[in-house]
């Protein structure tokens, strides 16, 4: 296809995709990129104190760095930014829409499943995930490292030339970027009348002429080599800072190392990337903790930025002085640092999925809680969430939804039939893995359609086994390609189930049948009725051994089905739960709980705890009852929010009952803690005069945000969890 370049329009990208589009899909995407590279600004940002590439405000290239190709909107917007060249930005948008029919989902989905999705349900596949790119590797080997790993294994997969080449090309694109940062330095020393400042950017210039072919040579060197890049991909997830960056902040004055990471830290947070991890054990059990683990926490206690996600690593023999300063951390506020357990963590991927221990101890986050293993996975971007209280309404309504009144759940049965709560019982695991197939489904077609027309060079090039298999990012090509499929409203329905199997099957209240007409009317005249299941038995989060053997059945049921469905990539799917910001609105496609919940009440679990507020015996009974869960299955985060108050953290004995509570925790099996210190009279003012707190930082799924950005709804959420510590 002829297409000419307008530099007035600054589409470069589509300019250089059709224009070798006839080469194949990996080229004419190189060749995109390397013409958006071209014109591609690059910039010094003063707060950072590097330079980095122009995000521009639209532009099909930015998108195409992770791999999306056919953006309608971005054309839509473009049209009406230049109406001059509307005819050709509309050229442009149906020559896509005829290269890239496939790319939607729902023209490779059956209609009954997307409205099945479209309840609140599940979804799947509707994203391209996020990534941890192989950051040591490429300051280690460079792009001339690089193209010698190509040449070797070009011999190996002659019939992937196509692909080779386009590697070849990006990393032709990146070479170029790099001289652009060293011209542009040049010019700014030159410029500068201020002997320090001069002195930077010639730094800078000079590292530009040893990176990126070559391994950076001081921790400067290091950190414009990485953030160049970083900055390119899309700021997303730079994953074990502490370990990348140690053999170049060892070759540099500490101060000066200090203010560079600080500078990254600020960019960090302008930029909203995702996650930094710190600490963590190797495959030895040694503790990886270095100078730049405890610097990274001496910036979270002095900005207290709500974002990026820090997340530390835990495990036997994690230093003491980093326990102690990341409770510090914590009692400021920010909710940072997240803490995981190695000890959890690495048996799951070891012994559920095959991983070598030492490939399983370099785990680390990226999104707000995903796991990956750096630089040599694709499994980590949470392929789809299940919503286990949504399954649980399909069961008592025989796949009907109680929103709309439709139906899309698999019919178990006539629930009045069931004489048995086990019967009940073995009903909704059906359901669970009607809604688990359906999730999967629609995830594998995206993967499948991802694959087959959006190649993702940029993170084959940085990720291991993509060269030496010959194949893309997105078509198994890393070294281990699981999903990651999400929990959403456990402790409702179990809550629920524990309720159905009290009042009907053990006690004997009332029936199956009046049960359903209660919640089809929203307990209509049943508010007797509504208390009664609203009371007892006793909720999840309590320690009540009954009720949590429920959840641990329903959890363990939903993980070991999940290992048994292949992902479309070459690996299994394996669970966890991190509602993100989504919680409120699982709650709100619900109708009528058996655990006497009002119909769309956005008030449900937030996490792997009790649904807030009905934990009422205190952290260690809650506690106690997850710890009954199977963390040893989820291969994602597997989130627990609890709130402590601002008050007893304040005194040392508040800190020191934390980590108490934090290692006994750990030492018997939990997973994963995020922890929110706050006030409960702040977050009741915050709500009504929202302008006397901005600064106000909550935990929210897996992330922290300020409490006055998120909606109302989630608000009282967070109001509602139980709060420890005072």
């Amino acid at each position: 296809m002829n297409v000419p370049y307008i530099k007035e329009i600054d589409e470069p990208f589509a300019y250089g995709y059709l224009s070798a589009m006839e080469k194949g899909k990996y080229l004419a995407m190189a060749e995109g990129l390397y013409q958006e590279c071209l014109v591609m600004p690059i910039v010094y940002d003063n707060d950072v104190g590097l330079f980095q590439c122009a995000r521009r405000s639209y532009g099909l290239g930015y998108a195409a760095r992770s791999g999306v190709i056919h953006q309608p909107h971005v054309l839509e917007r473009k049209k009406n930014a230049f109406p001059d060249y509307a005819e050709f930005f509309q050229a442009i948008t149906e020559k896509l829409e005829l290269l890239f029919p496939r790319y939607q989902v729902s023209l490779h989905m059956d209609t009954a499943d997307l409205e099945a999705c479209s309840t609140g349900a599940c979804w799947g596949g509707t994203w391209g995930g996020h990534s941890i790119p192989d950051y040591g590797g490429l300051l280690e080997l460079g792009t001339a490292g690089l193209r010698s790993k190509i040449g070797r294994y070009r011999n190996v997969h002659p019939y992937s030339a196509d692909f080779y080449d386009a590697l070849e090309i990006v990393l032709d694109a990146f070479e170029m970027i790099a001289e652009k940062v060293r011209e542009e330095a040049y010019k700014m020393a030159e410029a500068s009348a201020d002997m320090a400042e001069r002195e930077h950017f010639l730094a800078l210039s000079r590292s530009m002429e040893v990176c990126p072919k070559n391994a950076p040579y001081d921790f400067l060197s290091a950190a414009q080599f990485f953030w160049l890049f970083f900055s390119y991909d899309g700021y997303d997830s730079p994953g074990r800072l502490d370990q990348i960056f140690l053999p170049y902040w060892k070759k540099t004055p500490y101060k000066e190392s200090f203010a560079i990471l600080e500078g990254m830290w600020i960019g960090f947070h302008k930029h909203r990337a995702w996650n930094v991890c710190i600490s963590g054990s190797d495959e030895f059990g040694n503790d990886t903790t270095n100078e730049i683990s405890f610097a990274m926490l001496e910036l979270v206690k002095k900005h207290r930025f709500q974002t990026p996600n820090l997340t530390m690593r835990c495990h036997d023999n994690t230093d003491p002085a980093l326990i102690r300063s990341a409770a510090e951390a914590l009692a400021m506020g920010c909710g940072l640092p997240t803490l995981y357990n190695d000890r959890v963590v690495c048996k799951m991927f070891e012994e559920k999925l095959g991983i070598p221990p030492k490939d399983a101890h370099n785990y680390a986050m990226n999104g707000c809680n995903q796991i990956d293993i750096q630089g040599k996975s694709h499994m980590g971007l949470e392929d789809g969430e299940v919503n286990l209280y949504k399954c649980l309404e399909f069961v008592l309504h025989r796949g009907m939804c109680m929103i709309d009144h439709k139906k899309y759940g698999l019919d178990c049965g006539d629930p009045i039939e069931f004489e048995t709560f086990d019967a009940f019982l073995a009903a909704y695991k059906k359901e669970i893995e009607y809604i688990t197939d359906l999730c999967c489904r629609c995830a594998n077609t995206k993967q499948y359609i991802s694959a087959e027309v959006a190649p993702s060079l940029w993170r084959s090039v940085m990720h291991q086994g993509c060269i030496e298999k010959g194949k893309d990012f997105k078509e198994g090509g890393p070294m281990y390609n699981h999903g990651q499929i999400l929990m959403e409203g456990l402790a409702d329905a179990v809550d629920s189930l524990a309720a159905i199997r009290y009042h009907i099957y053990e006690q004997k209240n009332f029936t199956m049948a009046e049960l359903i007409t209660a919640l089809e009317n929203d307990f209509a005249e049943n508010e007797v009725m509504r208390q009664m299941l609203s009371e007892q038995p006793a909720r999840f989060g309590n320690n009540d051994d009954a009720t949590d053997a429920l959840a641990w059945e329903v959890a363990d049921h939903f993980f070991n089905y999940l290992l048994t469905i292949p992902t479309y990539r070459g690996g299994w799917y394996t669970g966890g739960c991190s509602p993100f910001m989504r919680a409120a609105e699982y709650g709100s496609n619900v109708g009528a709980g058996a655990n006497g919940r009002h119909k769309a009440d956005p008030l449900i679990a937030d996490s792997i705890g009790a649904t807030p507020g009905r934990d009422e015996e205190g952290p260690t009974a809650l506690l106690n009852s997850v710890l009954k869960l199977p963390h040893h299955l989820a291969g994602s985060g597997f989130i627990l929010q609890i709130k402590f108050d601002k008050a007893g953290f304040a005194m040392e004995e508040g800190i020191n009952n934390f980590i108490a509570l934090w290692k006994t925790y750990f030492e018997n099996g939990g997973q994963q803690l995020s922890v929110s210190v706050v006030s409960q009279e702040e977050l009741l003012d915050a709500k009504v005069h929202p302008e006397n707190h901005r600064d106000l930082i909550v935990r929210v799924g897996g992330y922290s945000d300020y409490f006055v950005n998120i909606s109302s709804d989630l608000q009282d959420n967070v109001i509602a969890r139980t709060g420890y510590g005072r």
